[in-house]
């Protein structure tokens, strides 16, 4: 068992408060541009009929699941980290443990793209640049790309301390809109559940497999923040997470449900969220979720693309004998440019491919590894370590 530096301040926990702050961490990774915009749930969830409702539970139950297994797999261990945390699962292959660094790359690289998609569409709404397809304009996403490159550089402490703000912000607003979208038609919403399923077994396979497989995205952050929990907080972070991330997903779906006539007939897949803002009337719900929609994208850029500068310049130029902003500066214009022209594929097409097919390649790698070999590693480890459960176990 490894002694974890950073933990030698603090006492392990396993109360509601702190596993309900961990799952927390978990509920603010999966609130980004797909999810904020309407565009994820209605892709993975609605168009297959009001298994909207009932899909999200069962794929968050499991990713739940995964995610409290890894996290106690990394516990017992005294891991904080996923590159060791995944290294150690994979052995006594850990080189194994790249399939989960491209997993996270393409997953990053698409998080960021579609984040510049949604960001740049809501510039041309504002400045009335009419684009006819579902990729941005040019000019905002030119605009977009030159503040990322301004706020990484200059802006990220900025960034970093507005970022709890600003989910709390457009996680209020969303709950706001979900409530009066589902209280002003009903019968909308009642009557999406006599209409006949579409391709259950495909929605079955997108909407659970697939979106729990890409939403692994959380598990660094999770194995990160689990640092002070011990095995009933791990327990307890991974069952409230799994209640918050596949509530607000079915409360989402049902919503969709009642209105998603209306969305298709009017052609705004795209931001179904916001066209629902528009036809409920309230202005000030449309000018304030449009404003921290925006914020919430640029935040999700900027924290993204900064922490892969800091690895790629970590990994290739540390050593370099040119100022730190200069190398930053230069990582960071490539990684934009990178994720701009992903953009232009449009963020439907992003959540859609980049999303769909990572989610294949975690399913693979992480999905099923972690529940087969984290279950008999962490048996076997407390056989063989029983003095893990001192730190570790529920005491």
């Amino acid at each position: 068992m490894q002694e974890n530096p950073n933990e030698r301040s603090a006492a392990t926990k396993g109360t509601l408060a702190a596993g309900f702050s961990v799952a927390s961490v978990w509920f603010g990774t999966h609130v980004g541009a797909g999810f904020a915009t309407g565009n994820q749930v209605l892709q993975y969830y609605v168009g297959y009929g009001w298994t909207a409702v009932i899909f999200p539970l069962i794929s968050m139950g499991i990713l739940a699941y995964v995610i409290y297994v890894i996290m106690k797999f990394a516990r017992l261990r005294g891991l904080d980290n996923y590159a060791d945390t995944f290294r150690e699962l994979w052995g006594p292959h850990p080189w194994l443990s790249v399939t989960f660094e491209i997993f996270y790359i393409i997953i990053i690289l698409a998080a960021v793209a579609a984040a510049i998609s949604g960001a740049a569409g809501l510039m041309d709404e504002f400045l009335s640049i009419e684009t006819g397809k579902e990729s941005a304009s040019l000019i905002s996403t030119v605009i977009v790309a030159a503040m990322l490159i301004v706020l990484c550089l200059f802006g990220v402490k900025l960034i970093i301390a507005a970022s709890t703000v600003l989910s709390i912000g457009i996680l209020v607003t969303a709950g706001i809109l979900i409530a009066v979208g589902i209280a002003t038609r009903p019968e909308a919403v009642a009557e999406a559940f006599s209409r006949p399923l579409e391709d259950t077994g495909k929605g079955f396979w997108n909407g659970v497999v697939i979106y729990c497989g890409f939403q692994c995205v959380s598990i660094p952050p999770m194995i990160a923040a689990a640092v002070t929990l011990n095995q009933k907080g791990v327990k307890r972070s991974g069952v409230l997470g799994g209640i918050m991330n596949g509530g607000m997903l079915a409360l989402s779906g049902l919503m969709l449900l009642g209105w998603a006539p209306d969305i298709y007939a009017a052609e705004e897949t795209t931001y179904p969220n916001l066209f629902i803002c528009k036809q409920i009337g309230w202005s000030w719900l449309e000018l304030v979720y449009s404003v921290l929609l925006f914020c919430a994208f640029i935040s999700t850029c900027v924290t993204l693309i900064y922490t892969m500068i800091l690895r790629v310049d970590k990994k290739f130029f540390v050593r370099a004998n040119v100022h730190e902003k200069i190398r930053f500066a230069a990582v960071g214009v490539v990684l934009i440019a990178i994720c701009m022209v992903i953009s232009f594929a449009g963020l439907t097409d992003i959540i859609k491919y980049a999303y769909g097919y990572d989610g294949y390649l975690a399913l693979v790698f992480i999905v099923i590894p972690v529940i087969v070999i984290g279950n008999i590693k962490n048996r076997k480890y407390v056989r063989e370590h029983p003095e893990c459960l001192k730190k570790y176990g529920n005491g």
